[in-house]
């Protein structure tokens, strides 16, 4: 029998403060760059840049040598309690995914996402076809290389983009409401293309064979979490919210639930943040699920792990090579790459496709050319999983930063030429009215129905009046309703 041994005592006590000093500063940083008008992300990506090898491990070492972990045990721990806040933040993408909103959306988001993911993936690829071998930890591995960046090039960050959209006011105006849908959509077909391209790392080479089994693994996963993943999220929702009484009973569901999934996707080979953000969409459609529920996850992933992830990640980057004279030109190719796939692909696919104004479309690629922490997240996987080297690693959360600063920018520019039409106006006023409603946030009601026989029975065959009434306020208003069955 194999006894369960705990870490050295050394290793939990650097792992201690670690956590302390890196959530402290991540923290604070976060602060002052949100007082600034950037994204909390950018600061905590710059707290751990601070501790790591660019400021404190040049200048003060000793200091530095606290957080910087010291040997394998430190690391593995210390990147444990990392993983954990990338699966809470890809756990509240997936909340945050509203497959109602992309419905409604639709045609639109669809045109302008594909354009800002057919041709970053495409410009993506030939950048990794042509950067030198020095940069890469397997010269003989381009092309798997050359399909990760092809795929980090493809992803938004929703994070971002919703924060800059709320600073500036834009997140109820078309515009914003269309990005932000585009965004949806763009996520949703990146991590798809990252799992496929994860699973063809795992298989160890790229041939039709070893790609046709990487879709298949990953439209497998797709079908689990559509249908099984679905009722398993619904039964076990109402077994849990009506037959338990403590409190936190939800709360425990949902992050049961999200580590589950996160090991089924982990066991396919599709590492566990797909499992997370697949969890968070199929929560995201339960009406049963309460509010308060998912602002407590977001309250302690947003509080403490997400800033613990951020600094992390930024404490393995080093500025000092980014900025030494070999790597500045491929820095500045990446992030030009990054930018001309993004904003060119969503601009040409607004106006040729979608007939929109020149304005208007500048603006959306403006918005989903933010990559924030979503890059990071796929940057660390990479350097996780040994396809990046850690240049490249540190060139990439940089064009993370700067497309994420840039964003704003360009958006308050354009957007200062695009005027409100009077139909939108009149979608704002009739919103605002709605909000002062006292039953807009209702979600679930409690009716007390008086029963006799034969409306039981009438009940029970769906032939009610009542029953059909009852069926089509649950579809237009999405409540989640319970009958409290009164006898005669």
């Amino acid at each position: 029998m194999q006894i369960i041994s705990s870490a050295p005592h050394n290793d939990v006590l650097a792992l201690l403060v670690q956590i302390s000093v890196l959530l402290l500063t991540a923290r604070l940083f976060g602060e002052i760059a949100n007082r600034i008008g950037q994204p909390a992300v950018i600061g905590e990506i710059l707290a751990g840049v601070f501790w790591g090898p660019s400021i404190m491990g040049k200048f003060f070492p000793i200091l530095s040598g606290l957080v910087i972990p010291a040997n394998h045990i430190q690391g593995y721990l210390l990147e444990t309690v990392s993983m954990i806040g990338a699966v809470f933040l890809l756990l509240i993408t997936g909340f945050e995914t509203d497959l109602s909103f992309i419905k409604r959306n639709g045609k639109l988001a669809i045109i302008v996402s594909l354009g800002g993911i057919i041709l970053p993936f495409v410009s993506g690829f030939f950048l990794g076809q042509y950067l030198p071998d020095t940069i890469l930890v397997n010269p003989d591995k381009r092309l798997e290389f050359s399909l990760f960046i092809a795929t980090a090039m493809s992803i938004s960050a929703i994070p971002v983009i919703a924060k800059v959209l709320i600073d500036m006011k834009l997140l109820k105006r078309n515009i914003g409401q269309i990005v932000i849908a585009a965004g949806m959509v763009d996520d949703a077909l990146g991590w798809t293309l990252l799992s496929v391209v994860l699973s063809l790392l795992s298989e160890g080479s790229v041939s039709f064979a070893s790609t046709s089994l990487a879709i298949l693994k990953v439209l497998l996963f797709i079908a689990l979490s559509a249908v099984v993943g679905y009722q398993i999220v619904k039964h076990s929702l109402n077994l849990v919210q009506d037959k338990l009484k403590d409190e936190n009973r939800i709360l425990t569901l949902v992050i049961v639930l999200t580590f589950i999934w996160g090991a089924l996707s982990q066991a396919l080979k599709l590492e566990a943040i797909f499992g997370a953000f697949a969890i968070g969409i199929i929560f995201s459609r339960m009406q049963r699920l309460p509010h308060h529920v998912v602002e407590k996850i977001k309250s302690f992933a947003l509080g403490v792990f997400a800033p613990i992830f951020f600094a992390v990640a930024g404490l393995k980057m080093n500025l000092l090579e980014v900025f030494d004279k070999q790597y500045i030109p491929i820095a500045l190719i990446v992030i030009f790459v990054a930018c001309f796939g993004k904003i060119v692909g969503v601009y040409i696919n607004a106006r040729l496709f979608a007939k929109q104004d020149h304005w208007t479309a500048l603006s959306f690629g403006a918005a989903l050319n933010a990559r924030g922490g979503m890059e990071i997240i796929i940057a660390t996987i990479g350097l996780k999983v040994g396809i990046l080297s850690v240049e490249m690693f540190s060139i990439i959360v940089f064009m993370a930063i700067v497309t994420s600063l840039m964003a704003p920018i360009i958006l308050r520019f354009s957007l200062s030429h695009i005027k409100i039409d009077n139909a939108e106006l009149k979608r704002l006023d009739q919103e605002k009215l709605a909000l002062a409603s006292p039953i807009k946030n209702i979600h679930r009601v409690l009716l007390p129905i008086k029963f006799n026989k034969s409306l039981t029975q009438a009940f029970l065959n769906n032939q009610s009046i009542k029953f059909t009434l009852l069926e089509k306020i649950i579809r237009k208003n999405r409540l989640s309703i319970t009958l409290l069955s009164i006898y005669d």
